[in-house]
């Protein structure tokens, strides 16, 4: 979508901003870590089995910004019945926000000071959380669902939405794709650390923020290394297509070996259509259509239309909702699309060879609603996903 947009040349997929009224203090520092970084306390309640920052969002910097740190500590709002909730059932807190390293703003340009915000993913609404500073300031509340959080430069502090240098931002914990606490609060804690490899599997590094589950990492599935192979040879993997289908409308996904190189490596591995990822599928809002898939691997397959509220039968999961489709077979999918958003389709069965080797693409669904999403300058739908490959 190509709407004009406040604060044009700023990403638009970032709206929580903060505002720093001119104060004595400028640089103060609260709760620093080592490297003079705040970092998020332990706040949950249930005590320290559970994940430490559910009730505490890290504001990242802008590469800009450098010295600016802080985090965003979530208090749940007070209720005679445990937990203060919206008639939609939307949790509500009181925030705060402690900052450091915040510069002076009138020297980033025609800045005043600084505003914090929050949204949805959608970006809207956007939320004047009111101005911030260097320390702890308190603000809110706020009953959103999913939201980011975000701290900019203004020269307008009470504007509607934010307009000036985005300096730091984060996310709450229910916008990352990941359980939370779903061994920890079960008694399944401790022994995270990861033992040698054995059996053939060999553990993926864990990026420090997104560890592995307490109790999940000493486990040690049996597993043989795996790779395809072709008789002949394959074409390259092409980037991924958008197709755009109308209600009524038809597409045919072939699942079939491709050629990529990585690294310098050339290696076989799974594509939709020919493409790495498989074709960006467009649809408009209560649109049906139908996908034929046919399998051309070596293994059985499926096609698991992840979030989308559709027929169990075509819910794509062998051995539950349908039988899995053999080598050289067809299966018919019948997909409504009754929520707007942004979804993804991959195999249910064996996902870790067949999704890892290149199975896997993007749906976008239109919103009936023109103004059901925020205005952005430009819209980029990407994928992401690790390749690790050993040395030659």
């Amino acid at each position: 979508m190509d709407s004009p947009l406040p604060g044009a040349g700023v990403p638009a997929s970032i709206l929580v901003a903060c505002w720093l009224a001119p104060r004595a203090g400028w640089g103060q520092t609260v709760a620093p870590a080592d490297d003079g970084a705040l970092e998020c306390p332990a706040l949950d309640p249930r005590g320290p089995a559970a994940d430490p920052d559910l009730y505490c969002i890290e504001l990242i910097h802008a590469p800009d910004f450098p010295g600016a740190s802080g985090y965003v500590e979530l208090t749940p709002a007070d209720s005679p019945f445990g937990a203060a909730v919206t008639i939609d059932g939307h949790h509500r807190f009181h925030l705060a926000l402690q900052l450091a390293g915040l510069p002076d703003p009138a020297g980033l340009g025609d800045y005043s000071g600084y505003v914090a915000w929050a949204t949805t993913p959608r970006l809207r609404p956007v939320l004047n959380l009111g101005r911030v500073a260097n320390g702890r300031t308190a603000v809110g509340p706020i009953d959103l669902d999913k939201f980011l959080v975000l701290v900019t430069a203004e020269s307008d502090p009470d504007a509607p939405a934010w307009e000036g240098r985005i300096v730091l931002r984060g996310t709450s914990a229910g916008m990352r794709m990941e359980p939370e606490d779903l061994l920890a609060l079960t008694g399944m804690v401790g022994g995270a650390a990861l033992p040698p490899p054995a059996r053939g599997w060999r553990r993926p590094p864990m990026h420090p923020s997104v560890a592995m589950m307490p109790g999940v990492g000493r486990l040690t599935p049996p597993a043989d290394p795996f790779l395809p192979s072709a008789a002949e040879p394959l074409p390259p993997a092409r980037p991924r297509e958008i197709v755009r289908l109308g209600d009524g409308g038809t597409l045919d996904l072939e699942a079939g070996l491709v050629e990529r190189t990585i690294d310098g490596r050339t290696f076989t591995m799974y594509g939709f259509n020919g493409q790495y990822p498989g074709p960006l599928i467009h649809v408009p809002q209560d649109a049906t259509i139908t996908v034929n898939v046919t399998n051309r691997l070596s293994l059985p397959t499926a096609v698991h239309w992840h979030g989308i509220r559709l027929e169990n039968r075509f819910d794509g999961v062998p051995g539950l909702t349908q039988d899995p489709i053999e080598p050289g077979e067809t299966f018919q999918y019948r997909i409504h699309f009754p929520d707007a958003g942004l979804y993804w389709y991959h195999p249910h069965h064996r996902e870790d060879v067949q999704q890892d080797l290149g199975l896997y693409g993007n749906l976008q669904v239109e919103a009936a609603d023109p103004a059901y999403f925020g205005p952005a300058n430009r819209e980029q739908v990407l994928m992401l996903d690790d390749l690790l490959v050993d040395a030659a």
